[in-house]
C-alpha cells in the first residue's frame, strides 16, 4: 500500500511491481491516484486518507509506505496504519518531522511500542537524492522486512 501518489510513489510502484508486490495507491487527489498514472497498480483509491482505511484489507503480510504530500496527511495515515497488523510501516520525512508526528501520536495515547514498529525515516541509508534512488532505498527496506524470518 502506497499512501501518496507523487514522484516517489510513481517510482516505487513501478519497482515494487517488478519485485513481485501487488500495488495499491491511495491519494486524496484524483490526478494522483488514477489507473492512468499507475498502470502497474491493482488498485487506485481516491479518498480522504483516514476514510480509505475502511476499504483496505491490510493484514500481517501487508506493507504500508507513507509518502503523502503534507505532514498532516502523513500523521493521519500513520495513526490509521498503526491500528493495522501491517508487517511493514514506513514513513518518509526528516528526523525532526518524525519526532513531531510521534510526539503528537504519543499525546493521543498511541503507545511507544506501536511507534517502534515504524520505519522512519523510511528506507535503507544509501544517501539517495532523486525520487528513483529514494524508491530503491524504500523498496530495499521493504524487501528486507518481507524476507527476514525474524521481522
Amino acid at each position: 500500500y502506497i499512501f501518496g501518489g507523487g514522484h516517489i510513489a510513481l517510482c516505487l510502484a513501478k519497482m515494487g511491481k517488478l519485485a513481485g508486490f501487488k500495488i495499491a495507491v491511495v491519494d486524496d487527489r484524483d490526478e494522483f491516484a488514477s489507473p492512468q498514472r499507475f498502470p502497474e497498480a491493482e488498485l487506485t483509491i481516491v479518498e480522504d486518507f483516514a476514510k480509505a482505511f475502511q476499504s483496505l484489507k491490510i493484514d500481517k503480510s501487508s506493507h504500508s509506505v507513507i509518502v503523502t504530500y503534507v505532514h498532516k496527511n502523513d500523521e493521519v495515515v500513520l495513526e490509521e496504519a498503526l491500528a493495522t497488523q501491517a508487517k511493514y510501516i514506513g514513513m518518509i520525512g526528516s528526523k525532526t518531522k518524525n519526532r513531531v508526528i510521534f510526539s503528537h501520536l504519543l499525546a493521543k495515547g498511541i503507545p511507544q511500542e506501536q511507534l517502534d514498529r515504524v520505519h522512519a525515516p523510511i528506507g535503507l541509508e544509501i544517501y539517495s537524492q532523486t525520487p528513483e534512488e529514494i524508491a530503491v532505498s524504500i523498496l530495499a527496506e521493504v524487501i528486507k522486512v518481507r524476507r527476514s524470518p525474524s521481522l
